[in-house]
């Protein structure tokens, strides 16, 4: 998996100026990275849903940074004859929200990928001292 294929998947998800496809590469590098460091050694580079996954992270995270804009030119309106389409802060962190959603529905798809970090406390003999 190459973080280009991990940018194309991004690129059905959302869309990005041009002056920001160096940025938008490295994002899609990192999120690519986060998600091998949780595979088990024995999966399968290659699989799709990796890059799936990689891209629902991106989106999530460029959703965030979004969302965290302070410039207000960040904010999206315009008018069209009788027509206005305002885009506001709550709807880009709604936005957010459902991206990180998208990003949790993708991750359970390589649930049977990923190393369990997890724990369980098993066969535990209790002593009470009286």
């Amino acid at each position: 998996m190459t973080a280009w294929e991990v940018k194309d998947s991004l690129s059905q998800l959302t869309g990005w100026e041009k002056s920001e496809e160096d940025s938008i590469l490295t994002l899609c590098k990192t999120c690519l990275k986060e998600i091998e460091a949780m595979l088990k050694p024995d999966a399968d580079p290659t699989d799709i849903r990796i890059a799936a996954v990689a891209a629902a992270l991106a989106y999530y995270k460029l959703s965030l940074k979004r969302s965290f804009c302070e410039n207000e030119e960040e904010i999206t309106s315009f008018k069209a004859g009788d027509v206005s389409i305002t885009q506001t802060r709550a709807d880009i962190s709604r936005l957010a929200d459902k991206a990180e959603a998208h990003y949790r529905k993708s991750l359970e798809a390589i649930l049977p990928l990923c190393r369990d970090n997890g724990f369980a406390f098993e066969n535990i003999l209790i002593k009470v001292k009286i």
